[in-house]
């Protein structure tokens, strides 16, 4: 079985362009359930989501759905381009990746999942404890490692955090001296900003609390935090635009009755330890809005790069 989708990712990976010209083969046509992805390793994507989107699938044969597929891009722009043509029918990701893909692709968030047993979560700002550094203030002239330039946790809401408080950031391309009125700023890989600090490399790291939680005992014992953000829903379900009312209604019935069923209890525990998926709170709507107006009014361009 792992085999074939290994095949199988592959295959995407290489023949991508083939999907987003073809009709049939990916189309979400009424009758198979097509689960978007973006990640640069397509076997994992599959292999990690496969049986919570195959038992999706099949609660939803009443609907006509017949199967589930799921469909890995490597780029945020590519995810987008195949929710507008209607060859993607969900996804799940962190509020910030939902909201860009709302306003590129019209994607419709809908539910919240409960990702590793949290309802919400937040970014946190460490330092080294022998680090001098106590306030975000200390942080000029110094320069700070935030994780994947879209993380929700660990790139956007710190960033935001850090303007907020009038922070001036700069991106830093090469070692060198941080200019003292500037907090300097480089991008590490998915869960890796700790270990920029811990190296050396950066004077502070975004991070969560949780991934705190599984460094060395030593480690964690060195490190300080000294901000945090505002917290967010942990994840966010989302739909494509015009998807049929009677299966979205559908689909809405099964996610949120997953967790009171003792074969969904055990697919959303093997997807990402995720405990229960719910209704999206009133009040994140609004901060949303904010979320979105700050990414595409202060980032720029830099979002197409996503």
């Amino acid at each position: 079985m792992g085999a074939i989708i290994t095949i199988l990712a592959l295959f995407l990976s290489l023949h991508l362009p083939q999907f987003f010209n073809s009709s049939s083969l990916f189309a979400a046509d009424g009758k198979l359930l097509v689960f978007g992805r973006v990640h640069d390793d397509p076997a994992r994507s599959i292999r990690d989501r496969q049986e919570f989107v195959d038992y999706i699938a099949k609660k939803l044969t009443p609907v006509g759905i017949t199967g589930g597929r799921i469909l890995v891009v490597e780029k945020m722009h590519l995810l987008a381009q195949a929710l507008r043509e209607g060859k993607v029918d969900l996804f799940h990701d962190s509020v910030v990746p939902v909201l860009v893909l709302a306003k590129r692709a019209g994607s419709v968030p809908i539910l919240r999942q409960w990702k590793y047993a949290e309802a919400n979560y937040e970014g946190i700002i460490v330092v080294k404890k022998n680090s001098g550094i106590d306030t975000l203030a200390d942080l000029k002239g110094k320069v700070i490692a935030f994780e994947e330039p879209h993380s929700t946790s660990a790139s956007i809401l710190p960033r935001m955090l850090l303007e907020e408080k009038k922070l001036k950031l700069v991106e830093i391309k090469s070692p060198g001296i941080v200019n003292r009125d500037m907090v300097g700023y480089i991008h590490g890989s998915d869960g890796n900003s700790p270990n920029l600090l811990i190296t050396g490399k950066a004077d502070a790291a975004t991070t969560t609390y949780r991934e705190i939680e599984r460094l060395k005992p030593e480690v964690k014992e060195s490190l300080k935090v000294i901000a945090q953000t505002v917290s967010v829903p942990r994840q966010i379900i989302a739909v494509r635009k015009g998807l049929d009312p009677n299966l979205l209604k559908a689909l809405k019935e099964v996610l949120l009755n997953m967790d009171k069923d003792p074969e969904g209890q055990g697919v959303l525990k093997r997807q990402q330890n995720t405990t229960k998926i719910d209704a999206i709170p009133p009040g994140s709507l609004e901060q949303f809005k904010y979320i979105e107006s700050y990414v595409f009014s202060s980032l720029g361009k830099e979002v197409d790069s996503w």
